[in-house]
């Protein structure tokens, strides 16, 4: 809780000086509204503030906050997710060290697949195209066990995907998807 509060106070001093409009205040106020319900043991209201507060304004201390909300909700595909982005954001050692500390705690309940692409920067779906991304590669996607189509799609190639089966938490595995460049040929005629 301590951690929470003090990211808290960081993210709220952070969002009054980037922003001054009326995206950040709302953010702002789902923000303390979403710590208010983490205090009070209420994670799921507190996990729909700390998502409407990030959607409006990103901030990897919330991401964080999100991730812990996962946590004590014992979602942990989800928080093992929301601590790899906010791990990715991250530039402070000791924030860093205390997020690989949280996904070290909740890995053994994580199946993981760790995706890489050729070329790098697809964007990777699971299952379906229309769930959304999940990000882009390469990426450390976590799961829960079982099996999953993992999907890569990048402007200009084809999409390239992959059946994983029999995904189990506590393991990871490793998934390299190539995708074929759209090439075609021009021809151009004309009189002189």
């Amino acid at each position: 809780l301590g951690v929470l509060l003090a990211v808290a106070a960081a993210w709220l001093s952070s969002a009054h000086t980037a922003h001054a409009d009326d995206t950040a205040d709302e953010a702002d106020l789902l923000f303390q509204l979403g710590a208010e319900a983490y205090q009070r043991g209420e994670y799921r209201e507190a996990l729909k503030n700390f998502l409407g507060s990030n959607r409006l304004v990103p901030n990897r201390n919330v991401v964080f906050n999100i991730a812990r909300t996962y946590e004590k909700l014992r979602q942990y595909p989800e928080a093992y997710r929301y601590f790899v982005s906010a791990l990715d954001a991250e530039k402070d050692a000791a924030a860093r060290a205390r997020i690989e500390d949280a996904i070290e705690q909740i890995k053994a309940q994580v199946a993981v697949v760790d995706v890489v692409t050729d070329p790098p920067g697809a964007t990777l779906y699971v299952d379906r195209k229309d769930l959304g991304p999940r990000g882009e590669s390469p990426k450390k996607l976590g799961l829960a066990a079982g099996s999953y189509k993992i999907i890569a799609d990048a402007p200009g190639y084809e999409p390239a995907e992959t059946q994983v089966t029999d995904l189990k938490a506590g393991k990871t595995v490793p998934v390299k998807l190539a995708l074929k460049q759209l090439l075609g040929t021009l021809s151009v005629e004309g009189a002189m």
